[in-house]
């Protein structure tokens, strides 16, 4: 070719880079400067030369395409940049809503005992909450009451307080604040204990958006651009368009252990590359630079449940996880009170695809009269008293887990010595176990049901040891319907326990099953149960069984009612064998919010109220679940909602009349812990009219022509033969009409009779005239 100078769009690999570059071809290389060069993106950077010849690059090949005027450049693929795909969607972050209000809930529980001696009793659990943008305040408890004159006892007879506390979510920073009764948090390898205090900590719960355990990364290398697809156990994950290079996709397989994936290459051409990979997933590891923590400091609480206000010794608790790697997360404890110190460390090690590996180690340092035990028994030999009289102890643990498709194990060892112990111990008689070992394993045979079994060793700190094995199956049968068996045995005794269970579902009617059980007296219980499940929406439900005991005993009876209203739950029934009790039970909550108080089934979480401005009996769908209808002053209240998640919330119009208007009929909205929210669906009353126009001819106005109503911003069209509609006419109403075949515009009024019709409006045929503009 003669020396000339052209402009072209520059394709790396194949990969098009919509960059039109001027370049000049001369003595058989191709030139361009080495400012668009270096825009490339490639390693090699030009600084010394105004002009870079292409083609004589190392490994560089350079070619002209006159038919597409693209000049092809061919690089090394370690050239190019790695590309790192992330082909998973997940909840966009919604800051969560909530609204200021006060909830109560209750749940109150009689017995009358037909017995001998007749007992009576009642009780009720109580909560409150005072619900806002700053937090919630919460307090509950239950009040006891025996109802017996013969056996009443004022000890019997009052409150007993179980948690008081403040807490704030930060849904941002994933922090949690608390003030009151809280529970330390723990690692698999320590202990929880109750304070009355502070806590701050890490909650990843305030954000589903986030995943938090390392995610299986793919890579491989695409010469030309391709489009690469991830089959997992033979289903289709992803699909994504890679440049040339390197490239490496990250998904999210949805499972929990071990798995195989495909990766499948294809390129222009049709040509396909397979790849097997083996990957394993655990939620017990961190992504790498992610950490987890929590500390908590107060004052220790004790006979929860007895004593309201037990509490007694300053203590302090710490933890935390790091991500240090995909593959490794690190854990650290410490604990201390007075003359007592408590340190660990840990870690979680994936072992490629071969499951995770974990281990800790924990000491103790501790006055000697830290754990106050009532009768110190004589210190072990290996117990290191020193001069301070001191004791140091240590735990070691380690575990091992492993998860698959058709098969997982999971086991673990703690060991401690003698003089360990922790806060869990601490001025008190409990004592930690000396040993615990255990061995879980499972195995599934797809319609063949599946096998479990497991083992437990535990050396109490008494020398008493425990140690017991357990056999399980399960497998699906006709119908749905599936059979459960198991086995334990105690080792070291004579007898074993047993049981098997049929279980048949009857769809809307709820369900039967049929069981047997033995226990390690070689006793055979045979029993027979039917229950039903009140709707969600509402409804009744049931149980009623019947238990046939071993000789000599009485057959066991029970039968119950279970009446889910919208405002209220109410339950009911009789147990029992030589002896009959009958007891009752109501429970739910109240809401006081938006200046009015509203009655549900209890709160367990969080709850949305529904308002559909004053509409009644519109249906409400939550997460499409059919949950009611609004009442007649157009309202639901939700009590099931669970918080942080983006939930969906649907209102049904089918049923409404033509002259109602419903803009949304869905929203999607987050509501904070234990908090509630109200959602607004707004539904207004509205005079529509359907009406022909013509002009002043007779002829209907061309379709499409667009139709102003009263000056307003919405627009309505004419359609065919100008039949058109309009959506919300006033008593007196100005049309202007812009024609669709040349623009003019034309001009019609009208009024409505007295009174005014109801529904829509018929207004038959009106002439649109020139003249007469309003």
């Amino acid at each position: 070719m003669p020396e000339m100078s052209l402009m072209l769009e520059i394709v790396i690999n194949g990969r098009q880079t919509q960059d039109v570059t001027p370049v000049t071809y001369r003595s058989g290389h191709y030139y361009i400067t080495s400012e668009a060069f270096n825009r490339l993106d490639l390693p090699q950077k030009i600084t010394d030369s105004p002009e870079v010849e292409v083609d004589t690059l190392k490994d560089v090949q350079a070619s002209y395409e006159s038919n597409t005027q693209q000049l092809l450049i061919t690089v090394p693929s370690d050239w190019l940049p790695e590309q790192k795909i992330k082909d998973y969607q997940t909840q966009s972050f919604e800051q969560a809503e909530s609204t200021l209000g006060l909830l109560f809930n209750y749940d109150i529980y009689a017995s009358h005992n037909s017995g001998d001696r007749e007992n009576n009793a009642a009780s009720a659990y109580t909560e409150q909450r005072l619900l806002g943008a700053i937090g919630v305040l919460s307090n509950n408890g239950i009040y006891n009451q025996n109802l017996s004159s013969d056996t009443n006892n004022s000890t019997d007879n009052r409150y007993l307080r179980y948690d008081t506390k403040w807490y704030y979510n930060d849904e941002k920073r994933m922090l949690k604040y608390s003030v009151g009764d809280i529970i330390t948090d723990a690692l698999p390898w320590s202990t929880s204990i109750r304070l009355g205090g502070l806590q701050i900590g890490r909650n990843f719960s305030t954000r589903p958006d986030l995943i938090t355990y390392p995610l299986p990364q793919f890579a491989g290398q695409a010469a030309v651009p391709s489009a690469v697809d991830v089959y997992i156990d033979s289903y289709k994950y992803s699909s994504s368009n890679v440049n040339p290079g390197p490239f490496t996709i990250e998904t999210v397989p949805y499972i929990n252990g071990a798995g195989n994936a495909n990766v499948v290459i294809t390129d222009p051409l049709g040509r396909q590359v397979n790849t097997s990979v083996s990957f394993y997933v655990s939620s017990e590891l961190l992504q790498q630079g992610l950490s987890d923590f929590s500390l908590s400091a107060g004052k220790i609480r004790n006979n929860y449940g007895i004593a309201n206000f037990d509490y007694d010794n300053n203590a302090a608790s710490g933890t935390l996880r790091y991500g240090l790697t995909d593959w490794m997360t690190l854990e650290g404890r410490t604990e201390g009170a007075s003359g007592l110190n408590v340190e660990g460390v840990g870690t979680n090690i994936k072992l490629g695809a071969f499951g995770v590996l974990s281990s800790s180690y924990s000491q103790s340092h501790a006055q000697k009269d830290a754990f106050e035990v009532v009768n110190p028994p004589s210190l072990s030999p290996d117990i290191t008293l020193s001069e301070n009289h001191s004791l140091r102890g240590h735990q070691s643990s380690i575990g091992y887990s492993y998860t698959q498709r058709y098969f997982g194990i999971n086991t673990q060892r703690i060991i401690r010595s003698d003089d360990y112990g922790d806060l869990s111990s601490y001025k008190s008689t409990y004592r930690l176990d000396k040993q615990v070992d255990q061995i879980t394993a499972n195995t599934a045979f797809d319609r063949y049901g599946s096998i479990g079994v497991g083992y437990f060793d535990i050396h109490q700190s008494d020398n008493h040891r425990f140690r017991l094995i357990n056999f399980s199956y399960s497998t699906p049968l006709f119908n749905n319907s599936s059979l459960y068996a198991s086995v334990n045995r105690e080792i070291g005794t004579s007898g074993y326990s047993a049981q098997v269970i049929l279980s048949i579902p009857l769809g809307d009617w709820g369900g039967a099953s049929l069981s047997s059980s033995r226990d390690e007296n070689n006793n055979w219980t045979h029993q027979a149960n039917y229950n039903r499940a009140a709707p969600t929406d509402g409804g009744l439900g049931w149980n009623i069984s019947y238990a046939k005991n071993p000789s000599g005993q009485t057959d066991y009876k029970q039968a119950s009612l279970d009446l889910s209203a919208r405002k209220m739950r109410l339950q009911g029934g009789i147990y029992g064998s030589d002896q009959q009790t009958y007891w009752g039970e109501v429970s739910g909550s109240l809401v006081a919010i938006k200046q009015n108080v509203y009655a549900s089934r209890t709160i367990s979480d969080s709850f949305a109220l529904i308002s559909t401005t004053g509409y009644p009996d519109i249906p409400v769908r939550y997460e499409n679940q059919p949950l009611g209808k609004t009442d007649s002053n157009g309202y639901l209240l939700i009590p099931t909602v669970t918080s942080y998640t983006h939930g969906k919330y649907e209102i049904d119009p089918i049923g409404l009349p033509a002259d109602v208007k419903v803009p949304m009929v869905e929203q999607y909205r987050s509501v904070k812990q234990s908090s509630g929210t109200i959602i607004e669906f707004p539904v207004s009353k509205i005079l529509p009219a359907t009406l022909t126009l013509v002009d002043t001819s007779g002829t209907p106005l061309p379709r499409g022509s667009i139709i102003y109503l009263n000056g307003q911003d919405n627009v309505s069209y004419v359609g065919w033969d100008g039949d058109s509609y309009l959506e919300n006419i006033a008593a007196e109403n100005n049309l202007v009409v812009q024609r669709a075949d040349n623009r003019a515009q034309c001009y019609v009024h009208f009024t409505l009779p007295i009174p005014e019709p109801k529904g829509v409006i018929t207004l038959n045929t009106l002439v649109c005239s020139e003249e007469g503009k309003p």
